[in-house]
């Protein structure tokens, strides 16, 4: 990265971190450019450089809190890594667990201000990325050892992605009030299939 290219990510990082403050202290809706340049310490011609309006900044904002996740996930050792699909037994390639789910559910819960906003713009920015990489690199195997057909994985797959996504939008909603168990008792609940139901 050259000199130009580190001053224009460390300028828009200092817009994603003032956005992330006004955030906490009051409506996105209510927040101008004038308060973005002021809090983050840039000039309205700087602004424009990078966006058109604050939307891009706020969509830009969320996928670099993302990004930010993704990498302190794996940092601490808790990456998306796959099972032995050869030796693990069914119960071991249930992948809704805690190692995977409870630093994400924080993660949320942390920035849900910003979800909040995003859940009534677009949608949850960046997490219909993050599960699509977990079935590329580990569903979609997973899938194929118990003899689900190739052509039937992504519509599969596409039914857990916006189910997830509806629950973490619902939690959201409702401030996150429920705790993280809660959370992820709720989607084991919605992803397993009673005995009785098996066909």
């Amino acid at each position: 990265m050259n000199k130009n290219e580190s001053k224009y990510f460390n300028t828009a990082r200092k817009m994603h971190e003032a956005l992330i403050r006004l955030v906490d202290r009051k409506d996105f809706e209510f927040i101008s450019v004038k308060e973005i340049c002021v809090e983050a310490g840039v000039n309205r011609s700087t602004f424009y450089l990078h966006y058109d309006n604050p939307n891009d900044l706020l969509t830009e904002t969320m996928e670099e809190v993302y990004k930010d996740f993704l990498a302190r996930f794996e940092e601490a050792g808790k990456g998306i890594s796959s099972p032995d699909l050869e030796s693990a037994g069914q119960a071991e390639l249930f992948l809704m667990t805690p190692q995977y789910l409870d630093p994400y559910l924080d993660f949320v819960k942390k920035n849900r201000k910003l979800f909040k906003i995003m859940n009534h713009k677009s949608g949850l920015v960046g997490t219909e990325k993050t599960y699509a990489r977990w079935f590329t690199e580990i569903f979609a195997p997973i899938l194929s050892r118990f003899g689900v057909p190739e052509f039937e994985q992504p519509y599969i797959m596409t039914f857990y992605l916006k189910g997830l996504i509806g629950v973490i939008e619902e939690w959201v909603d409702h401030d996150c009030d429920l705790s993280n168990a809660d959370v992820m008792e709720i989607l084991k609940k919605c992803i397993m299939t009673p005995p009785s139901m098996n066909v």
